[in-house]
């Protein structure tokens, strides 16, 4: 059974690029000729999954986005997971964490039900409570360490005492949860989030974590820049790095969902996709590996 980071590496190899494509689905904002509702949102996570995962490297839905629909939009979602081929990893943007056994049930509907291939994670309760999202050789977690939100800052940047028994010095919460995580799950089963809105501690992170593959959310519409990502996202050191893309995922929603504007066609769905693939490619070919 290949692992996440392996499926991963053949992926961003295949397409020369290390692009996620986010599915986060807003339906007041969905071009004209797609219902604001959820027939209307499924319909364009549809067309969208078809025009853009030819370059993708992997894709990621927001659950809460589906979620917001109740029963109903979980089981769109399951057929929008129906969609993509099954060499594409399928990141499912939770931030789930909990006590152990909540947890443990997590996992079972994330990678049993729904089968995704990875998950993001809150660290936040320590290593014990996300330890069934890191147990599974074959599945992944990205744990939300330095995020893109501009409040990120209020918890994530607080300083911490340095730790005596383990060495590591004072410093930012981000950068303990970064050094931290490296010595949790099994190995190559833990990765980081990382925002493009914050260059200096990317580069900080990846500094203490030459080895975690990255999530970097915050490119495009929320205003982070490709170089520093491409600079200091690839991992340089085992389990992620060495392999094409070094692990790294650029996550872009907005960038290429909001491509189409207000299309006003008879019909929207052929001239939609080729907005929206038109996008994905420009991305792709802006985060080659």
């Amino acid at each position: 059974m290949n692992t996440y980071l392996e499926r991963l590496a053949a992926r961003s190899l295949a397409v020369g690029s290390v692009l996620c494509v986010g599915v986060d689905p807003q339906p007041e904002a969905l071009p004209d000729g797609f219902s604001p509702d959820l027939r209307g949102v499924e319909r364009f996570c549809e067309v969208l999954l078809d025009a853009a995962v030819p370059y993708a490297a992997a894709v990621k839905p927001n659950l809460a986005f589906f979620e917001a629909f109740g029963s109903a939009g979980m089981v769109a979602l399951e057929r929008l997971r129906g969609r993509v081929p099954a060499d594409v990893p399928f990141v499912a943007d939770v931030k789930r964490g909990d006590i152990g056994t909540t947890a443990a049930r997590q996992a079972v509907a994330l990678f049993d039900l729904l089968g995704v291939d990875a998950v993001t994670a809150n660290p936040y309760l320590g290593s014990e409570a996300i330890a069934p999202l890191l147990s599974r050789s074959d599945r992944f977690a990205y744990l939300l360490c330095r995020t893109s939100n501009p409040g990120a800052g209020e918890l994530q940047g607080l300083e911490v005492a340095a730790d005596g028994a383990s060495g590591a010095p004072s410093e930012p919460l981000y950068a303990r949860v970064a050094r931290l995580a490296q010595t949790w799950g099994p190995g190559g089963t833990v990765g980081l989030v990382v925002g493009a809105t914050a260059p200096a501690e990317l580069e900080k992170i990846r500094g203490i974590a030459p080895g975690l593959a990255l999530l970097v959310p915050g490119v495009g519409a929320q205003g982070g820049e490709v170089d520093p990502v491409l600079r200091f996202g690839p991992a340089t050191a085992a389990p992620a790095g060495g392999r094409p893309g070094g692990g790294l995922l650029v996550n872009v929603s907005r960038g290429i969902a909001a491509a189409t504007g207000k299309v006003g066609s008879p019909s929207p769905g052929r001239d939609v996709a080729e907005l929206l693939a038109a996008a994905a490619a420009d991305w792709s070919s802006r985060l080659t590996i």
